[in-house]
């Protein structure tokens, strides 16, 4: 009776940490950047059931006869974050940069060092380049980026270029304005594992400790960066909405 009720008992935890993980997705459908968690369960190693009789012999004796196994409930076994490609939202912002690909963006953040997907930000009162709570980006050497304009131009390999315009003296006596590009720094952008990610918050993560975080190879083609567009959170609003129930 009592093992029973531990193994109804583990079945409405199980339900209730599941909706707890739909409803963080549903809950963050709008946030830029964000990533899904998708929960795993288990069960709990079962025991065999025994039926106990008499024994047909000239000696009475009791026998036991294994009649099957008999679960004793089930457990959240982990919950794993989902890095599928989240949709693009055209902004035509300058300082609104997105991945298309694997990778994420690096920040400094009071806490320490963050990883995010999501690449909304402006710049702080010292022309550094931030997010919306206040933590640095940082470029391929580790330092914040500092922009000391909009007029720029983010290349697919994370390059940050400013756009420089140069009063040229034209061979009819007009002027005309050259641009120029003029390099800023390069986004950092680092490879990372979904086991490897802990939350926190709704789309920065940390890393665990030891675990392996490379540079984005971007000579290889499998990651750009696009300017003036954003990476909408990559919840199946249908199928987390269906799962509540």
């Amino acid at each position: 009776m009592i093992k029973g009720l531990y193994t109804a008992a583990s079945g409405m935890l199980l339900g209730m940490r599941q909706q707890a993980v739909v409803a963080d997705n549903l809950a963050n459908s709008n946030t830029v950047g964000y990533k899904a968690d998708q929960s795993a369960q288990t069960a709990f190693s079962g025991v065999l059931a025994r039926r106990v009789g008499n024994s047909v012999t000239p000696m009475p004796a009791s026998v036991e006869t294994v009649i099957g196994r008999v679960g004793t409930g089930a457990f959240v076994e982990n919950v794993r974050t989902f890095l599928g490609q989240g949709s693009e939202r055209e902004t035509g912002g300058p300082l609104d940069v997105m991945l298309r690909g694997d990778g994420f963006f690096v920040l400094q953040s009071p806490d320490g060092i963050r990883y995010t997907r999501d690449g909304h930000w402006d710049r702080d009162d010292q022309q550094r380049l931030v997010t919306a709570d206040g933590a640095f980006v940082l470029d391929d050497a580790g330092n914040p980026i500092i922009i000391e304009s909009d007029h720029i131009r983010v290349k697919p390999d994370g390059r940050i270029m400013l756009m420089v315009s140069t009063p040229i003296q034209a061979a009819d006596g007009s002027t005309v304005n050259e641009v120029r590009e003029q390099f800023i720094a390069r986004l950092q952008v680092a490879n990372l594992r979904a086991d490897d990610l802990v939350r926190a918050g709704a789309s920065q993560f940390l890393v665990a400790p030891g675990a392996a975080v490379t540079p984005v190879d971007f000579e290889q083609g499998g990651t750009f960066v696009l300017q003036g567009s954003l990476e909408e959170a990559n919840v199946n609003v249908g199928q987390n909405a269906t799962q509540l129930y």
